[in-house]
C-alpha cells in the first residue's frame, strides 16, 4: 500500500464516521431560526372544469402540431 492509498482510506473512514455520528446524534434544542412548517394542512383548491372554448382551443392546437 502506498502512503496516498492509506491516506485515502483514512479520509474515507473519517467521512463515514462523521456522517454516521451526524445521523445518530440526538436532536439539539430548537434554535430561533427553526421555523415551523406545514404538514399538509392547507385546504385543497377546488378544480373547475375547463370551459368548452378552452377544450376546443386545446384540441385545435394539438391538431396543428401533428
Amino acid at each position: 500500500m502506498t502512503a496516498s492509498n492509506v491516506l485515502d482510506w483514512v479520509v474515507a473512514l473519517l467521512v463515514c464516521w462523521a456522517s454516521l455520528t451526524a445521523i445518530v446524534q440526538p436532536p439539539r434544542e430548537t434554535t430561533q431560526c427553526d421555523a415551523p412548517y406545514a404538514t399538509g394542512s392547507a385546504l385543497p383548491i377546488p378544480l373547475s372544469p375547463p370551459a368548452q372554448a378552452e377544450v376546443n382551443a386545446t384540441i385545435q392546437d394539438m391538431m396543428l402540431h401533428d
